[in-house]
């Protein structure tokens, strides 16, 4: 069975930006009050708090747990309450996307259901990339795409 989590690296490196953006927010709302220009500080506030707030959604309802065996898919969405199973009969198709960017190489496999939902892996955020992709030019390598 393979298991693909949340790389740790990914989740530091958020967690350090967020910390970054929300305490500039907290330190920005201390420092209005005894301010004698404002404006700056509230430059300050309405950009990091807003941004904060929209990657600290995107981050957490992006995260995902998939498991694989069997011919058999879950996909956990811890945060959005939410989970999707499938089987090997449910995949329409699946492609293996690889993109050479400036700092490496950007890999991701997506999977089309039958039923039209779309579900995606990055090698990036998650864990046992190479074992998933083993798995599936293995075993469901006819309804690859490219």
């Amino acid at each position: 069975m393979i298991v693909s989590k949340p790389n740790s690296s990914t989740l530091l490196s958020l967690s350090i930006f967020l910390a970054i953006a929300f305490g500039l927010f907290i330190y920005g709302m201390v420092s209005i009050t005894s301010a004698t220009d404002k404006f700056w500080w509230t430059v300050l506030i309405y950009s990091s708090g807003p941004i904060g707030v929209m990657v600290t959604i995107k981050v957490l309802t992006g995260i995902k747990t998939m498991r694989i065996g069997k011919a058999k898919f879950e996909v956990k969405y811890p945060f959005r309450i939410k989970n999707v199973k499938f089987e090997g009969s449910d995949i329409q198709s699946w492609k293996h996307e690889s993109i050479k960017t400036y700092g490496g190489q950007y890999d991701e496999i997506t999977w089309i259901l039958k039923s039209g939902k779309k579900v995606s892996l990055s090698k990036q955020e998650n864990s046992d990339f190479d074992k998933t992709l083993k798995y599936m030019n293995s075993k469901f390598s006819k309804i690859k795409t490219s």
